[in-house]
């Protein structure tokens, strides 16, 4: 369960309360944080409510069928549904289960929390083509936690749920490309990700593109904008690859 600030970036975070205006959905699916920093109040997906969620009602239906069928005092016993074993699921290649199990392990959030099985998990949802995956374990591979420390493999995991859109990954992927971290240097590309990222409501993604405004030349600007205007209208995974290959240096900070 990422618990990075979309506003401010900030891995400071706490619980945050519900509300009554909240909806039933977010209620259900989401759990609400706010960030120690900028206040901004957020949410995240919380794995573990949609499995309670479809446990209960299994349990519901099989209640139901039991005194329905009149088996009460029989032998007979209610299955566990296969969506309530996310870890045998995983194990069969599941991805969303895998982010599942990711996310558990990363968090603590019912099992010990282990970052070397977080990281584990992630990179099996990774393989299997799940964006969220992909973005969990560049960040996994660029703060080294789990595995060992890799900027350039970071920058190729990260790309690529960029690529299909995800916000969050377009403002890190942009981060890379501001600072040099697993690719050299390139503020114009630095600026063309942090925009796309911002069109999605990143506001961290926002004032870090206004800020490399006035580093760019005029032509610079107008190209990546005119780029970024072709990117956004291009349907999922058919956004062009930028040079991920390139050598790079390995900075000390991803700090801005």
């Amino acid at each position: 369960m990422s618990r990075v600030c979309p506003r401010c970036g900030s891995k400071e975070s706490r619980g945050a309360s519900l509300h009554a205006h909240d909806g039933l959905r977010r209620m259900l699916l989401y759990t609400p944080l706010r960030c120690r920093d900028c206040r901004h109040r957020f949410w995240v997906l919380n794995p573990f409510k949609p499995i309670l969620l479809v446990s209960a009602v299994a349990a519901l239906v099989g209640v139901t069928a039991w005194f329905a069928l009149g088996v009460h005092g029989s032998s007979a016993t209610v299955s566990t549904p296969p969506s309530a074993l996310p870890h045998a699921r995983a194990a069969r290649g599941d991805a969303e289960a895998q982010l599942q199990m990711a996310m558990r392990y990363a968090t603590g959030d019912g099992v010990a929390q282990n970052d070397a099985e977080a990281a584990k998990w992630f990179a099996k949802a990774a393989k299997a083509g799940l964006a969220e995956g992909q973005y969990h374990y560049g960040l996994v591979l660029l703060e080294g936690r789990g595995v060992v420390q890799d900027y350039k493999a970071a920058f190729a995991w990260m790309e690529k749920p960029a690529r299909r859109g995800h916000p969050l990954a377009q403002y890190r992927l942009g981060e890379l490309y501001r600072y040099g971290i697993g690719t050299p240097i390139d503020k114009p590309r630095a600026y063309l990700w942090f925009n796309l990222a911002a069109a999605q409501g990143v506001e961290a993604a926002t004032k870090a593109r206004d800020s490399l405004v006035w580093q760019l030349k005029p032509e610079q600007l107008a190209a990546m904008q005119a780029e970024a205007h072709r990117m956004s209208r291009l349907p999922a995974n058919e956004a062009p690859a930028t040079h991920a290959d390139a050598p790079a240096p390995a900075p000390a900070s991803t700090s801005p």
